[in-house]
């Protein structure tokens, strides 16, 4: 298969550090952002990204999505609530495309099944640590893996070839059968530790520093793994409770994205992590507590910002 070349879509923290990396490994790529601001500020500059204490710099061409080059490989890094509408702006200028999705939440890849085909989409999850600083400057630290598979086994060619890119781009990828499972991992992973943290205004560290935070992580994850047992969904309940512990001990200063969106006050996706799960649950009659208790404070803090301005 001759080089592939990577449209990413989202210039925020993970889409700008997979952007860089893949750049600098020699493979065409371009950054897709929304906000013209953004875009002219990208092109004015090298991208910079930090990968455990080392700086690299490379130029990356950035674009609205109108004006793309079509790529072989477009990557979803937007907000789960953008995806659908930045994808469906993707499809319309690369239907040719292979798409891939390694956002927080579930249900992403069928979503973008539905819209482009199944053969044409690969997803997964990844662990990867990221903060951006500013727009095209981001770091990462530690070490963190990333899980890809094809929705059929027709995409199962170009899945293999984006992991073997992603790994000469420095990243730890394994190509997996199972995805979906990896999928709740993650999930499981993420309603247990990202609203906790944006709570607390803290980090993995944060709760592994105040020991009754990192068990709370573990007791909210105990409630998503009970909800795909009833639901008959495969999940490796002890991946799950490993990847809270990793985070807690090797991610220590790390900010989560919810704590990057609180602190740039726009919204969360908690409705695709804690607010999935609670519709799921609920569906069933099977009580989540906690997991429902850091969707209702997150969705009250969220709202903040907009309440003290109208003080002014």
């Amino acid at each position: 298969m001759a080089e592939l070349s990577f449209c990413i879509v989202g210039p925020g923290a993970l889409g700008t550090l997979f952007a860089a990396r893949l750049a600098s490994a020699g493979y065409a790529v371009q950054l897709v952002g929304r906000r013209r601001e953004v875009i002219d500020l990208l092109n004015s500059q090298l991208i910079t990204y930090e990968v455990d204490g080392v700086s690299d710099d490379v130029k990356i061409r950035s674009c609205l999505i109108e004006d793309v080059n079509p790529a072989d490989i477009v990557v979803m890094f937007t907000k789960a609530q953008d995806m659908l509408a930045a994808a469906e702006a993707a499809y319309e200028q690369m239907p040719n495309a292979h798409y891939l999705t390694l956002q927080n939440g579930l249900g992403h890849g069928q979503s973008l099944a539905s819209l482009v085909g199944e053969a044409s989409v690969s997803y997964g999850v990844t662990m990867v640590p990221a903060d951006l600083r500013e727009p095209g400057n981001v770091e990462t630290h530690g070490p963190a893996r990333t899980w890809i598979g094809s929705m059929l086994d027709a995409g199962a060619e170009m899945t293999e070839a984006i992991c073997v890119a992603l790994n000469v781009s420095g990243f730890l990828v394994d190509h997996v059968d199972d995805p979906e499972v990896r999928v709740w991992n993650k999930a499981g992973f993420n309603v247990s530790m990202n609203g906790l943290c944006a709570l607390c205004d803290g980090s993995p560290g944060l709760l592994h520093s105040y020991p009754d935070g990192q068990l709370f992580a573990h007791e909210i994850a105990d409630e998503v793994i009970a909800l795909a047992d009833a639901e008959g969904v495969v999940i490796d309940a002890e991946a799950v409770h490993a990847l809270i512990d990793n985070a807690c001990v090797n991610h220590t200063y790390h900010k989560p994205s919810m704590v990057q969106d609180l602190e740039r006050n726009v919204l969360t996706e908690i409705e695709a992590l804690n607010g999935y799960i609670i519709s799921r649950a609920k569906q069933i009659g099977l009580p989540v507590p906690k997991t429902e208790m850091i969707y209702r404070l997150i969705k009250i803090r969220e709202r903040a910002p907009a309440f003290w301005a109208e003080r002014r």
